[in-house]
C-alpha cells in the first residue's frame, strides 16, 4: 500500500516508514523514528528521537511523540521509546523517551492517550489503558493493562498502578494503586473495587464477587498488610487467577500501596 505524505510534512532522511503510512501538512517525522504498516500521522504531529512504532497508530495534530527526556540527569546519547500498535495519541499529547541508553520507555498495544496527557521518560505502559486528558505520568511509572487514569489527575515517580484500576479525575497518586481497585483524593486513598471497569472487561458476576472479597479483606477488616495478605493466600473463596495479581503487586511495591 502506497504511502500518503502531503508535500509541507518534513521527513528526515534515515526515517524508515511503513506500507499506507500518512502525514498530513507540517507533520514531522525524525531521522531514527522507526514506523509500521498503516499509522497516521495527523497535521502538525511529531515523532522525533529514537522512537519505533509498531502498526496503525495514530497520532493527532501538535501531538508530540519521541521528544527528549525533561529528566536534568540526562547526559547526551539517543536513549530510546518503544511503541506497540494501535495506539491513538490525541491533541497535545506528549511522550518522552528514556534517559540513558539501555533503558526505554515503551508503550503496549491498544491504548488511548488522550489530549495533554503526558508520559514520561522509563514509563512502562502495558495494553488496553486510558490516560484521560491532561492526565500527567512522572518518570518511571507503571500502568499495568486495562488500567484507567482519570482526567487532570497526576502520578508520582516509580508509582504503579494494577491491571484493570482505576485513578479518578483530579486525583495526585503517590503511592501504588493495586489491581481492581479505585483510588482518589490528594493524596489518592483507595475508595472501592472498579466494577464496572471489571463488567466492562469481561469478568463475571462470579469473578467480580471474588474481587469484592478480596477488597474487604484488604481494606474493610482492619487487618495489617502481612495479615492480610496471609489471608489472601490462604482464601479458597477466590480463584488463583484473581488472586494472583494482587499478591504479586504487593510483592513488588516499592513505594507502599495507597491507603
Amino acid at each position: 500500500m502506497a504511502k500518503k505524505i502531503h508535500p509541507t510534512a518534513i521527513i528526515e532522511s534515515g526515517a524508515q516508514l511503513g506500507d499506507g503510512v500518512e502525514v498530513g501538512a507540517y507533520a514531522f517525522i525524525g531521522a531514527h523514528v522507526v514506523m509500521g504498516d498503516g499509522c497516521l500521522i495527523h497535521h502538525h504531529g511529531t515523532v522525533q528521537g529514537n522512537s519505533m512504532l509498531g502498526n496503525e497508530n495514530e497520532i493527532f495534530p501538535f501531538a508530540m511523540v519521541g521528544g527528549k527526556t525533561q529528566d536534568l540527569k540526562y547526559r547526551g546519547g539517543d536513549p530510546p521509546l518503544r511503541i506497540g500498535s494501535r495506539n491513538t495519541f490525541r491533541e497535545f499529547a506528549s511522550v518522552h523517551c528514556a534517559t540513558f541508553e539501555g533503558v526505554a520507555t515503551t508503550i503496549g498495544d491498544d491504548n488511548h492517550i488522550f489530549a495533554y496527557a503526558h508520559v514520561a521518560h522509563e514509563c512502562t505502559l502495558g495494553n488496553h489503558i486510558i490516560i484521560s486528558s491532561q492526565a500527567v505520568l512522572g518518570g518511571h511509572v507503571q500502568i499495568d493493562s486495562y488500567a484507567n487514569i482519570g482526567g487532570a489527575s497526576a502520578i508520582h515517580q516509580f508509582c504503579k498502578v494494577g491491571a484493570y484500576a482505576m485513578l479518578a479525575g483530579g486525583s495526585a497518586l503517590v503511592q501504588d494503586l493495586p489491581p481492581y481497585m479505585i483510588a482518589e483524593g490528594n493524596r489518592a486513598r483507595i475508595r472501592a473495587y472498579n466494577k464496572i471497569g471489571l463488567q466492562r472487561n469481561g469478568f463475571t458476576e462470579d469473578e467480580i464477587t471474588q474481587v469484592r472479597h478480596l477488597f474487604k479483606i484488604l481494606y474493610e477488616n482492619n487487618l495489617n498488610v502481612a495479615d492480610a495478605i496471609s489471608a489472601i493466600e490462604s482464601e479458597d473463596q477466590v480463584a488463583e487467577k484473581i488472586k494472583r495479581p494482587v499478591l504479586d503487586f504487593y510483592g513488588v511495591s516499592s513505594r507502599g500501596i495507597a491507603h
